[in-house]
Protein backbone atom coordinates (compact mmCIF):
# COMPACT_ATOMS: atom_id res chain seq x y z
CA UNK A 1 0.00 0.00 0.00
CA UNK A 2 3.05 2.70 0.81
CA UNK A 3 4.43 1.78 -2.80
CA UNK A 4 1.41 2.62 -4.46
CA UNK A 5 0.78 5.70 -2.24
CA UNK A 6 4.73 6.62 -2.87
CA UNK A 7 3.93 6.13 -6.96
CA UNK A 8 0.71 8.17 -6.97
CA UNK A 9 2.25 10.87 -5.75
CA UNK A 10 5.30 10.41 -8.42
CA UNK A 11 2.85 10.39 -10.83
CA UNK A 12 1.19 13.14 -9.08
CA UNK A 13 4.23 15.48 -9.57
CA UNK A 14 5.16 14.31 -12.75
CA UNK A 15 1.43 15.46 -14.24
CA UNK A 16 1.80 18.85 -12.86
CA UNK A 17 5.54 19.51 -14.13
CA UNK A 18 5.35 18.07 -17.50
CA UNK A 19 2.61 20.39 -18.84
CA UNK A 20 4.95 23.17 -17.56
CA UNK A 21 7.86 21.61 -19.46
CA UNK A 22 5.89 21.19 -22.77
CA UNK A 23 5.06 24.63 -22.58
CA UNK A 24 8.80 25.69 -21.93
CA UNK A 25 9.90 23.61 -24.93
CA UNK A 26 7.49 24.98 -27.08
CA UNK A 27 8.71 28.94 -26.10
CA UNK A 28 12.02 27.64 -26.67
CA UNK A 29 12.95 28.29 -30.62
CA UNK A 30 12.20 31.69 -30.23
CA UNK A 31 13.49 32.25 -26.92
CA UNK A 32 16.88 30.85 -28.67
CA UNK A 33 16.44 32.97 -31.26
CA UNK A 34 16.25 36.04 -29.78
CA UNK A 35 19.38 35.10 -27.36
CA UNK A 36 21.24 34.74 -30.09
CA UNK A 37 20.11 38.52 -31.15
CA UNK A 38 21.15 39.70 -28.09
CA UNK A 39 24.53 37.81 -27.89
CA UNK A 40 25.23 39.10 -31.20
CA UNK A 41 24.04 42.39 -30.53
CA UNK A 42 21.76 43.02 -33.34
CA UNK A 43 19.46 44.69 -32.46
CA UNK A 44 15.47 43.52 -33.36
CA UNK A 45 11.93 43.66 -32.71
CA UNK A 46 9.21 41.19 -32.75
CA UNK A 47 5.92 42.34 -34.44
CA UNK A 48 4.55 39.01 -34.61
CA UNK A 49 5.00 35.46 -33.09
CA UNK A 50 8.06 33.94 -35.11
CA UNK A 51 8.57 37.15 -37.42
CA UNK A 52 11.81 39.55 -36.26
CA UNK A 53 12.86 42.54 -37.66
CA UNK A 54 16.66 43.34 -37.43
CA UNK A 55 19.35 45.65 -38.08
CA UNK A 56 23.11 44.98 -38.56
CA UNK A 57 25.63 47.58 -38.44
CA UNK A 58 28.87 46.76 -40.07
CA UNK A 59 32.79 47.70 -39.22
CA UNK A 60 32.29 50.53 -41.94
CA UNK A 61 29.12 52.16 -40.15
CA UNK A 62 27.23 51.10 -42.71
CA UNK A 63 23.60 49.30 -41.73
CA UNK A 64 20.82 47.67 -43.04
CA UNK A 65 17.55 45.93 -41.70
CA UNK A 66 16.40 42.79 -42.78
CA UNK A 67 13.47 40.23 -41.63
CA UNK A 68 14.02 37.09 -39.78
CA UNK A 69 11.41 34.25 -39.89
CA UNK A 70 11.35 31.29 -37.61
CA UNK A 71 9.66 28.27 -39.49
CA UNK A 72 9.57 24.43 -39.33
CA UNK A 73 9.95 21.42 -41.43
CA UNK A 74 7.84 17.93 -40.33
CA UNK A 75 4.98 17.62 -38.61
CA UNK A 76 6.42 18.99 -35.13
CA UNK A 77 7.39 22.62 -34.63
CA UNK A 78 8.30 22.24 -31.72
CA UNK A 79 11.01 20.34 -32.50
CA UNK A 80 14.37 22.33 -32.54
CA UNK A 81 16.10 20.42 -34.88
CA UNK A 82 13.74 20.79 -37.67
CA UNK A 83 13.40 24.76 -36.97
CA UNK A 84 15.10 27.46 -39.78
CA UNK A 85 15.79 30.80 -39.73
CA UNK A 86 14.99 32.40 -42.74
CA UNK A 87 16.74 36.08 -43.15
CA UNK A 88 15.10 38.35 -46.06
CA UNK A 89 17.00 41.29 -47.65
CA UNK A 90 14.95 43.83 -49.81
CA UNK A 91 16.31 44.73 -52.78
CA UNK A 92 14.28 46.60 -54.75
CA UNK A 93 10.19 46.51 -55.00
CA UNK A 94 8.19 46.41 -58.40
CA UNK A 95 5.33 48.89 -58.94
CA UNK A 96 2.31 47.87 -57.69
CA UNK A 97 0.62 45.32 -60.00
CA UNK A 98 2.84 45.18 -62.50
CA UNK A 99 4.31 41.59 -63.99
CA UNK A 100 8.01 40.86 -62.99
CA UNK A 101 9.62 41.42 -66.57
CA UNK A 102 10.73 38.80 -68.50
CA UNK A 103 14.85 40.15 -68.45
CA UNK A 104 14.53 40.70 -64.51
CA UNK A 105 13.26 36.77 -64.27
CA UNK A 106 16.10 35.43 -66.29
CA UNK A 107 18.58 37.36 -64.59
CA UNK A 108 17.31 36.46 -61.22
CA UNK A 109 17.92 32.83 -62.83
CA UNK A 110 21.34 33.80 -63.63
CA UNK A 111 22.38 35.31 -60.09
CA UNK A 112 20.99 32.33 -58.81
CA UNK A 113 23.06 29.89 -60.23
CA UNK A 114 26.13 32.13 -59.33
CA UNK A 115 25.27 32.68 -55.83
CA UNK A 116 27.73 30.66 -53.63
CA UNK A 117 24.81 31.38 -50.29
CA UNK A 118 21.48 32.57 -50.51
CA UNK A 119 19.02 33.19 -53.59
CA UNK A 120 17.56 36.26 -55.01
CA UNK A 121 13.52 35.71 -55.12
CA UNK A 122 10.26 38.09 -55.96
CA UNK A 123 7.23 37.88 -53.05
CA UNK A 124 4.10 39.69 -54.13
CA UNK A 125 6.26 43.25 -55.25
CA UNK A 126 9.11 42.82 -53.50
CA UNK A 127 12.37 41.36 -55.17
CA UNK A 128 14.25 40.01 -51.63
CA UNK A 129 18.33 38.10 -51.42
CA UNK A 130 17.33 35.42 -49.00
CA UNK A 131 19.18 32.52 -47.07
CA UNK A 132 18.59 30.00 -44.57
CA UNK A 133 20.03 28.18 -41.72
CA UNK A 134 19.32 25.01 -39.13
CA UNK A 135 18.19 27.32 -35.44
CA UNK A 136 20.01 23.97 -33.78
CA UNK A 137 23.12 24.51 -35.84
CA UNK A 138 23.21 28.65 -35.56
CA UNK A 139 25.19 30.35 -32.63
CA UNK A 140 25.69 33.91 -32.35
CA UNK A 141 28.81 34.17 -34.04
CA UNK A 142 27.04 32.60 -37.27
CA UNK A 143 24.32 34.85 -37.31
CA UNK A 144 26.16 37.93 -37.21
CA UNK A 145 27.95 36.52 -40.37
CA UNK A 146 24.89 35.31 -41.98
CA UNK A 147 23.53 38.80 -41.66
CA UNK A 148 27.03 40.53 -42.42
CA UNK A 149 27.00 38.01 -45.61
CA UNK A 150 23.37 39.41 -46.47
CA UNK A 151 24.28 42.69 -46.35
CA UNK A 152 27.11 42.90 -48.26
CA UNK A 153 25.15 40.59 -51.06
CA UNK A 154 22.43 42.65 -50.54
CA UNK A 155 24.25 45.80 -51.25
CA UNK A 156 25.92 44.73 -54.28
CA UNK A 157 22.81 42.99 -55.86
CA UNK A 158 20.10 45.88 -55.09
CA UNK A 159 22.69 48.21 -57.37
CA UNK A 160 22.02 45.42 -60.21
CA UNK A 161 18.38 45.34 -59.48
CA UNK A 162 17.72 49.17 -59.78
CA UNK A 163 17.81 49.30 -63.51
CA UNK A 164 15.05 46.73 -64.01
CA UNK A 165 12.93 48.47 -61.39
CA UNK A 166 12.89 51.69 -63.39
CA UNK A 167 11.47 50.20 -66.93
Amino acid sequence: MRKVAVVALVYALLGSILPAAVQEQRQQPGKKLEALFTTAEIPFTKPEEGRYVAVITVEEGESDRFHVYLSALGNDPDDEKLQVIRIYFLLGQLPKDTPVPTALTKQIAQWNANLTLGKVVVIGDAILYTSSSWLSRTDAETLALDAALGHYASKDLRKEVAPYLKQ
